[in-house]
């Protein structure tokens, strides 16, 4: 038996379900159904796009998206996550490994700049729509955000001890909008420049030099 057919005899099997075979087939369709919605909504805005819309921009039949989120503000928060996540999990293995304070500093900074780039067009939505989430949705993507910022926060404290605490998370706060108002304007910069700029910026706000082999 060809593994097609074998396939096909499976899907066919008493409870299987109908277009389960494509479903394997396509393990990445949520994955596309945020990448969809972050582009429409940074080009049209949150509120004018349908799921149906979302669904033709990924490739699926409207119905099809209700098969992973029941409605849009489920895709504004799992978009959302989706970016926390990334950031989080990545500061986590830079604050295990990096062999110093400014080392770790430095990879966050050129961390977000990363994540700033390319998950730009979530990024966009998530600051302009957020205060439509749910209250309880607001508050706890909030906890991880100021969790997030405390990292830099820890790692910038012993670096500037001519700063008071509330200053060094000012610094922080600085920093971090530096990279983040790339969002709301298109600079014509190539990424690289781009990134570099940012970079400079950035460790401008926080008033230290970039360590130049953080790795």
């Amino acid at each position: 038996m060809t593994a097609q057919a074998a396939s096909l005899k499976r899907d066919s099997a008493p409870g299987a379900s109908p277009g389960s075979a494509r479903r394997r087939r396509d393990p990445a369709r949520k994955e596309r159904i945020l990448v969809a919605a972050a582009a429409l909504g940074a080009a049209r805005g949150f509120d004018a796009i349908s799921m149906a819309d979302i669904g033709a921009e990924a490739g699926i039949v409207g119905s099809g998206v209700y098969r992973h989120f029941d409605s849009k503000t489920a895709i504004l928060v799992a978009m959302a996550d989706r970016v926390m996540d990334r950031l989080m999990t990545r500061s986590a293995q830079i604050i295990a490994t990096a062999p110093g304070d400014l080392a770790a500093l430095s990879l966050l900074v050129r961390d977000h700049i990363e994540v700033t780039l390319t998950h730009r067009d979530a990024l966009a939505v998530y600051h302009r729509e957020v205060r439509t989430l749910p209250a309880d949705e607001r508050r706890r993507l909030s906890r991880l955000q100021r969790h997030y910022i405390e990292e830099w926060v820890h790692l910038l404290a012993p670096l500037r001890p001519d700063l008071a605490d509330g200053e060094v998370r000012l610094a922080v706060h600085a920093a971090i909008g530096a990279i983040q108002s790339t969002l709301f304007f298109r600079s014509g910069l190539a990424d690289a420049r781009l990134t570099g700029l940012m970079e400079v910026m950035a460790h401008g706000c926080l008033g230290t030099e970039p360590r130049l082999d953080p790795a």
